[in-house]
């Protein structure tokens, strides 16, 4: 299946809350995500729709991040089921990547459950690499969250 990128919406936000619900055991309010792309000097969104309409989402998967100077903190990564193991979720990491480049980021970093080997795969695979461990990160079951950098965008 074929995608389009583009900059999230505040009217996709009822399909971002659905996927947040279905990805993460703590999703993100709406109100956040509303406050998020009100920051666009800060903050970047992206979501990846399908060409095909017949799927009946606008929004397949999305991606967010904040710039700090010259770093991009990865923040969010979802992908809708029914579209994973398409190499979506690489496409739309490699093209948030780009952007932050592009707005003057040298280097990413995100925090990823350890228990989450899908994930690492996926961000060991573009280049990021282990650095740290944040303790007991995750409020839902206290799991500690490792801290993982890409340097040269």
């Amino acid at each position: 299946m074929e995608f389009e990128f583009s900059d999230l919406e505040p009217a996709d936000l009822d399909e971002v809350v659905e996927l947040e619900i279905l990805c993460f055991p703590t999703p993100w309010r709406r109100s956040l995500f509303l406050e998020e792309l009100c920051r666009k000097d800060q903050c970047t969104w992206i979501k990846a729709s399908p060409k095909d309409p017949s799927t009946g989402f606008k929004v397949a998967a999305y991606m967010g991040f904040w710039r700090a100077v010259d770093e991009a903190h990865i923040t969010n990564l979802a992908v809708r089921p029914q579209f994973r193991r398409q190499g979506l979720a690489r496409a739309l990491l490699n093209q948030t990547l780009e952007i932050a480049k592009a707005k003057g980021c040298l280097r990413a970093t995100l925090e990823v459950r350890p228990s989450n080997l899908a994930a690492r795969a996926l961000y060991e695979s573009v280049g990021f690499s282990d650095a740290a461990i944040r303790p007991r990160y995750y409020i839902d079951n206290g799991e500690d969250a490792l801290i993982m950098w890409k340097n040269g965008l």
